[in-house]
């Protein structure tokens, strides 16, 4: 097909060896320009640089037509000034829940191109016999584990999304009644909870991005709390020897993950420009189920298209099953618009923790959202 001059630019986080979903991305850019004429080019970056390029847009007025981004970034809407999505228009091929996951304050902001971004675990099944679903299991193995130089378990405790399973097993969440609810005795709890299991050695936080999956690949860690995402490259280094079940019990009670999606966003008011159709032909290009199945199945995800969804799970190993079952077992992501502060909240007091104390830390979270809301309401 003769290509025209048109050009769509699609930005997308990168997140280290492990985001081997980059691969079909790249492949779906790929396909789509050779059959329709459309050069669309996807540039890459680091989370952080991704969203400091999308909150710029409003002073700048420059960015790209898409951006594939996680659903809680939808929220950035006002610096990015994202185009609406025209109602109904993927309802054939999107589920209303799937839908709900790009809304903000009852708006579609985008389009769900995947499912899931929830917590699981994983575990080496050489170090651990039996899944370990409860807490403790670490701590009956530390003695053991740390004895031969193994951490029972690690996880990215930097992130607040990592934090949220230690927060909701000590009844905590951080939102109630559609509004903030960081400053509580639940929060205090939990931070106290991984302060003492990080000094007493059953606890380790690494980075998501590249430590924790090395020493958890490497044994030196024997169990990790970590995304979905990262399944297909701890699939493709440990084989067998890989495990996967739910999120530990603690003192009784169910820890939870949130999940959300990851889709399309239109920055910069793009499907208000001569690119809408285009735009909008590529998006139903990504939901369409050859696209769709090329997530499912090179580098296992999961989709937001239902039917290739229900195809995956048909056809899963026992590992891809469990963790499409405990998607299940996970609560919705809150979209509402202040989550960037509430974000912003947790990292603070999650790096103030192993540099000082909890109570410290639950001040710094409080004193960070408090700040952060009133530059908020102040605009």
């Amino acid at each position: 097909m003769q290509r025209n001059n048109k050009e769509l630019v699609l930005w997308h986080e990168f997140d280290g060896p492990g985001d081997t979903s980059i691969e079909v991305l790249e492949g779906i850019c790929k396909l789509y320009t050779e059959r329709f004429g459309i050069q669309v080019t996807p540039q890459v970056m680091n989370i952080t640089e991704l969203i400091a390029g999308l909150n710029r847009i409003k002073d700048t007025c420059q960015g790209p037509q898409l951006a594939m981004v996680p659903a809680d970034m939808s929220s950035y809407v006002g610096n990015g000034l994202y185009s609406e999505v025209p109602g109904g228009l993927f309802a054939d091929v999107l589920t209303e829940g799937a839908l709900s996951t790009m809304q903000v304050n009852g708006v579609q902001y985008g389009v769900p191109v995947l499912r899931g971004n929830h917590l699981v675990v994983y575990y080496n099944t050489e170090i651990y016999a039996s899944p370990p679903t409860t807490w403790d299991i670490f701590e009956e193995a530390a003695e053991q584990l740390s004895a031969q130089d193994i951490v029972p378990i690690g996880a990215d405790l930097q992130q607040g999304y990592w934090f949220i399973p230690f927060l909701s097993a000590f009844g905590g969440w951080p939102v109630e009644a559609g509004k903030p609810n960081l400053a509580t005795s639940e929060m205090k709890q939990a931070l106290h909870f991984i302060r003492n299991k990080m000094d007493q050695g059953v606890l380790t936080s690494l980075d998501g991005s590249n430590g924790l999956l090395e020493q958890f690949i490497d044994g030196k860690v024997g169990a990790i709390i970590c995304g979905e995402w990262i399944y297909n490259h701890l699939d493709k280094h440990m084989k067998h020897k890989l495990g996967v079940c739910q999120l530990p019990i603690i003192a009784g009670r169910q820890s939870l993950s949130m999940s959300s999606s990851i889709g399309l966003i239109y920055p910069n008011h793009s499907l208000a420009s001569e690119e809408r159709d285009n735009i909008l032909s590529f998006t139903r290009f990504m939901l369409s189920e050859e696209c769709q199945s090329m997530w499912a199945f090179h580098v296992q995800r999961i989709p937001a298209h239902e039917k290739v969804q229900n195809h995956l799970a048909a056809s899963a190993v026992p590992n891809k099953k469990k963790i499409l079952s405990l998607l299940d077992h996970a609560r919705p992501m809150p979209n509402d618009s202040f989550m960037i502060h509430i974000w912003e909240a947790l990292s603070a007091g999650l790096t103030e923790l192993p540099m000082s104390n909890p109570e410290q830390a639950l001040q710094k979270i409080d004193l960070t959202i408090q700040k952060s809301l009133s530059a908020f309401q102040s605009q």
